[in-house]
């Protein structure tokens, strides 16, 4: 089975590798070497576009049984730092450093870095004509053992610039990874932190991932749909089969089509993630449409020749075969509100690999979401044989089904208001959420404040059903209170490039996310979130 994955894997990649861009994209290189440390300057490609962020890494490769210390050493020692000099206009962001290791010498409590470290930053240019940009890294470090050696060296370096649109080279997204490993992630973040994940690993997690996605609330409408066409088909087994194949095309058709619209943006140095088209009003206002056509239709305001025909535009006299298609992409539209497990794990893993690797992802989770329904379809007496024959019955069931129809219908003009209002978020219970802010944040945890941040949006179904349960709750603010935490809300329900930006950070392109800073280390909550897990995170 696993050799039979890993075939699997080598072949998506293969086609995947024709689908890519920017093959031939080169990433700029300079080393160091000391006695004990080499040192490599790396950025995503040798030339930058003028109107699109940069990102640039430091590898230090530290010899054994010598160590370096982080920016914060603790006790005693100099700490690494960078300093840059910039073009005119262009300014340096979101700077990260790998997460240190804390030893005792001797009573002192020294932050070290040992065998390998890194550092990351991004850098914003300014949109001008120069037909160059000239940079400057000054490095300054100190390698110890039992003696320590003061150590400092200037990277200086010169990228043409471009107007086109430039992508990260494959040695880039290498050495990323292996970065990405050493910031501050949990255990549950990214499985085995130590080596980079199996590539079929990563693809059964997908699958999985999708699985899941069945079981998610924001699912529950288009279940209504496939679940009346299902009853109908249940007794025609050549009917089922046609049905499920037709909407489980859909479903991957539509996967894929996302991953090439994440590319896309991806390359044209947009940061978007997983359910980014919920955060346009104009698309949560068809989607509100569709659904009032919908509900029209299951209460027989509108009438159709067949009332148990998924309710999708009749396009020819084989209306049913367009309508299982067109079930299987309006699933994935609806589905996009929530991350499931081991989805978001998979999606992190592509976001830090060449962009070839986005489409063996979204196809193995387009297998997983449509699995049940192709299941169902080919082996429709399992379903058979859990429902009386077809009668009255079936209309009673279309009439129920009209509950959670309505209510998507309602949970969309409440996104569609608060995105056009685009009002502040109400404290509640004396809850003080503080909006999110990258310095704020970053400069409350290098004090050792105890802070907690919530990635949410209004269109997330998850994140508002832990809000409902947990998080809005007089036992939440009583124990953020007690504990003296510092809360922060990133609402992500309009475009925000900020939040998209710490979403990456953490390894993630979608919600919900829970983070929280303990005072001494980083900390990622489950996605569904119960007060007894919270309290157990805060203790």
């Amino acid at each position: 089975m696993k050799s039979l994955l890993k075939k699997f894997a080598i072949l998506w990649c293969l086609i995947g590798m024709g689908l890519g861009v920017s093959p031939n994209a080169q990433a700029l290189s300079l080393s160091k070497s000391t006695p004990h440390v080499n040192l490599k300057l790396l950025t995503t490609t040798d030339k930058i576009n003028s109107c699109q962020d940069m990102q640039v890494l430091l590898e230090f490769d530290i010899e054994k049984g010598w160590h370096i210390f982080s920016p914060a050493p603790g006790d005693i020692g100099l700490p690494t730092k960078v300093d840059w000099t910039l073009p005119k206009g262009y300014k340096i962001s979101h700077v990260r450093w790998s997460l240190a290791q804390e030893i005792n010498d001797d009573g002192l409590l020294l932050n070290v870095y040992a065998d390998k470290a890194y550092y990351h930053a991004l850098i914003s240019p300014a949109c001008s004509d120069n037909p160059s940009a000239d940079f400057e890294a000054t490095v300054y470090w100190q390698e110890c053992a039992d003696e320590c050696i003061p150590q400092e060296h200037k990277f200086s370096f010169t990228l043409p610039v471009t107007k086109e649109n430039v992508s990260p080279s494959k040695s880039w997204y290498k050495t990323l990874w292996n970065a990405e490993k050493t910031f501050m992630l949990q255990e549950d973040k990214i499985p085995n932190l130590n080596s980079e994940p199996e590539f079929w690993l990563i693809l059964l997690m997908a699958f999985g991932g999708g699985l899941i996605l069945n079981l998610m609330p924001c699912i529950f409408p288009v279940l209504s749909l496939k679940a009346i066409a299902l009853v109908k088909g249940a007794k025609n087994k050549k009917r089922a089969k046609s049905d499920a194949l037709l909407y489980t095309v859909g479903v991957v058709a539509s996967f894929l089509l996302m991953a090439f619209v994440l590319v896309v943006f991806r390359e044209n140095g947009e940061k978007i993630g997983w359910g980014f088209q919920m955060q346009s009003p104009v698309f949560v206002s068809i989607l509100l449409a569709i659904f009032i056509l919908i509900l029209f239709m299951f209460l027989d305001l509108i009438k159709v020749q067949n009332p148990f025909t998924d309710p999708m535009v009749r396009l020819s006299v084989k209306a049913r075969h367009f309508s299982s298609f067109f079930t299987g992409v309006f699933s994935v539209l609806i589905a996009t509100p929530c991350t499931a497990p081991f989805m978001g794990i998979a999606i992190a893993y592509a976001l830090t690999k060449p962009v070839f690797y986005y489409y063996p992802i979204f196809f193995s989770l387009s297998l997983g979401y449509a699995a049940p329904f192709l299941f169902l379809g080919f082996y429709p007496k399992v379903l058979a044989r859990l429902l009386p024959k077809p009668g009255k019955w079936m209309v009673t069931l279309k009439r129920i089904f009209v509950i959670p129809v309505f209510l998507t219908c309602v949970w969309l003009s409440w996104v569609l208001y608060n995105q056009l209002a685009n009002r502040p978020d109400v404290n509640q219970f004396g809850i003080a959420w503080n909006k999110y802010n990258y310095e704020t944040v970053t400069q409350a945890v290098n004090n050792g404040q105890k802070v907690f941040i919530d990635f949410t949006a209004k269109w997330c179904i998850t994140c508002i059903a832990n809000e409902k349960s947990t998080l809005n709750t007089q036992e939440f603010a009583k124990l953020a209170q007690e504990k003296n935490i510092l809360l922060f809300k990133a609402d992500w329900t309009n475009k925000d490039s900020q939040i998209a930006q710490a979403l990456e950070h953490y390894g993630r392109n979608s919600i919900p996310l829970y983070v929280y800073y303990d005072g001494e280390k980083l900390q990622i909550l489950p996605q569904i979130l119960t007060p007894n897990i919270v309290a157990q995170y805060f203790k």
